[in-house]
């Protein structure tokens, strides 16, 4: 089952998921004067421009966007208006997206274009898909690619990404992309793993003579600036690194509060645009003051100049570790179903107003009063025009905080329009909310600021949120059934969630018509998180009880395990996994186990069976 195992199931009837393995609210903004415990002056002068502004975005990767394909055609292009589509809400400006390697990058593994060296299949896995989505709705939108493993060949016995064949599987998926007719602006490395400085040379260079010159590349992608003193080092290092991009730089990390952040003065000097290339890994209501937290102090504090939360979104089976993340959750395709989060609409307080190219304007962000805990704020002017934007966000503060804006160097004195997010509240009445308007009088106005909200004072008006109905939440009914017949070869079966491995449809073998489900990694790969045989998840978690049943062929000698009651997994180890399994190998021998997140599986019974074979 290791080695392509061909599959088709059938007969899936009624308790956790099933597994098939392989081994406008009241004003809230007021004109000055009124009672405030800080006073901060702002001066927007439009002829100091500071660093270029790179956008906000966020990352499809780790498997959470698995289930969003599969939802029905109406939910799934409203939910994706909701992320890409300018005026609607997120209005993202950066898609990040993963080079899928068939091995678990967090909560579940993503197909690859070349699982065999020289057998390239450009429409496995749904990142195209999705890259082709938010062009259409946005077609200015920066798409960032990078990966997190690869199939065994690209590491050359090594284990690694840095190899000639990593770059050559890079190119290759980059001609992919072409094929679909995207246009790549940024590739990383290999995420959160070290990098190898010469790997970045020869990719450069490759890239170049392979017609990718405008391809750039982010270097570091780790969670350490270590980058940076490379860079110094290193002018020819220097002269192939387009940006410098670091890993949650705020305090806590990955998952932290993010109450400041830091680049040290290596980075600083680089000359490079510093990214956070990726935050976020926060739930998607509670993370939000963290969010917006690391994207301004992000650059008050080390002039971090774009932000890529993660993940995109959460469409995943909610037994894995990060099942409440994202901008959104969609996690029942089945009832159309899905979740605005709190964290989209705080990404709209800065993409409806900005785009990149803005520059940020010097001496024109900072924190309220002086002081780290009133908050913060950032302004950015649109170039060769007018328009400005300061963001002000008050999530630490424990007082209101009085604000007054001075406006020169050629820009508006118009109407400046304030939108506003209470991030304490629960309530989606209150998140995105057209505040109030204010008249600058010779180039000045004021407002009070509350404590927790992030606040939009812009030139740019912006549209209201739509009212768009949401279909009930509701379990995935039984009886199941699935032939893959009318799915296109080398998808993602419907519902399927690959956690190692890469399951795909393709036509069936041994004289079957039809098509079936495949097990496409035929050797371990280079892995990013965690080992285990390869194994996809289908099912509805509010299943008490059921039956299931599937026809396998194995095509070598292996073994296939079917797995039930499926309870949580394990966070970075998608080995450890609550379960019951029925394992048969090719001579018949068969087991039943009991596996934990914790323990090692529990043998309940075993024997043998007539042989079950191989072709």
């Amino acid at each position: 089952m290791n080695h392509g195992v061909q599959q088709r199931w059938t007969g899936l009837a009624a308790s956790a998921l099933l597994i098939l393995a392989a081994c406008a609210a009241s004003s809230v903004a007021s004109v000055l004067p009124a009672a405030a415990s800080a006073r901060t002056s702002i001066s927007i002068d439009g002829s100091r421009d500071g660093p270029v502004f790179g956008g906000i975005g966020a990352l499809s990767a780790g498997g959470s966007t698995r289930l969003l394909v599969d939802y029905p055609p109406k939910q799934r292009s409203t939910i994706l208006d909701y992320l890409f589509k300018p005026g609607v809400g997120a209005a993202l400006q950066i898609l990040k997206v993963e080079i899928g390697g068939g091995t678990n990058s967090t909560d579940g593994a993503e197909s690859s274009t070349e699982a065999v060296e020289g057998q390239v299949t450009c429409n496995t896995g749904y990142e195209w898909w999705l890259m082709e989505q938010a062009t259409r709705r946005n077609p200015h939108i920066t798409l960032y690619a990078e990966a997190w493993g690869a199939p065994g060949w690209v590491g050359e016995g090594a284990g690694t990404l840095h190899t000639a064949s990593g770059i050559r599987y890079t190119i290759s998926w980059l001609r992919c992309a072409q094929q679909h007719g995207l246009s790549i602006d940024y590739l990383g490395g290999w995420n959160e793993r070290p990098y190898s400085l010469d790997w970045y040379k020869q990719l450069r260079s490759a890239l170049d003579s392979n017609g990718f010159r405008s391809v750039k590349i982010v270097g570091g992608d780790g969670t350490t600036w270590s980058i940076a003193a490379d860079v110094a080092r290193d002018p020819a290092l220097a002269k192939v690194l387009a940006v410098l991009g670091t890993h949650y730089p705020c305090e806590g990390g990955d998952g932290g509060t993010a109450t400041t952040c830091f680049s040290p003065a290596s980075a600083l000097a680089a000359g490079k645009p510093l990214w956070a290339s990726e935050n976020g890994s926060l739930p998607l209501n509670t993370g939000a003051p963290a969010m917006v937290r690391t994207i301004n102090r992000g650059y008050v504090d080390g002039r971090l100049t774009a932000s890529v939360n993660w993940p995109l979104v959460g469409a995943i089976y909610q037994n894995l570790a990060y099942g409440d993340r994202g901008l959104l959750l969609a996690t029942q395709p089945w009832s159309g179903h899905y979740t605005l989060g709190l964290e989209l609409w705080a990404t709209a307080q800065y993409t409806r107003f900005t785009a990149p190219g803005w520059r940020f304007v010097e001496g024109a962000s900072g924190y309220l009063g002086g002081t780290e805990s009133n908050g913060s704020y950032v302004t950015l002017r649109r170039p060769g025009g007018r328009d400005y934007t300061t963001v002000v966000e008050t999530t630490t503060a424990r007082e209101k905080q009085a604000v007054r804006l001075h406006v020169g160097g050629g820009l508006s004195t118009a109407t400046v329009h304030v939108y506003g997010t209470d991030l304490r509240s629960s309530s989606p009445s209150r998140w995105f909310m057209h505040v109030t308007d204010l008249a600058p009088g010779h180039g000045s106005f004021g407002f009070i600021a509350r404590p927790g909200w992030v606040y939009t004072l812009s030139t740019l008006s912006s549209s209201a949120k739509p009212v768009v109905a949401v279909p009930a939440s509701g379990n995935m009914t039984l009886p199941y059934a699935d032939s893959y017949d009318h799915e296109a070869v080398g998808s993602a079966p419907r519902y399927l969630a690959n956690q190692q491995g890469d399951f795909q449809v393709r036509p069936c073998a041994a004289g079957r018509p039809g098509r079936c489900v495949r097990q496409m990694t035929p050797e371990r790969p280079v892995e990013w998180d965690g080992d285990s045989s390869p194994y996809a998840t289908l099912g509805g978690i509010g299943w008490t009880d059921y039956t299931v049943s599937t026809d396998v062929l194995l095509e070598q000698a292996g073994a296939v395990q079917l797995f039930g009651r499926v309870g949580s997994q394990a966070r970075a180890k998608p080995a450890a996994i609550n379960a019951y399994v029925l394992q048969v190998d090719e001579s018949g021998r068969w087991a039943v186990l009991k596996r934990s997140t914790a323990k090692a599986p529990v043998v309940l019974a075993a024997g043998r069976s007539a042989p079950f074979g191989t072709g």
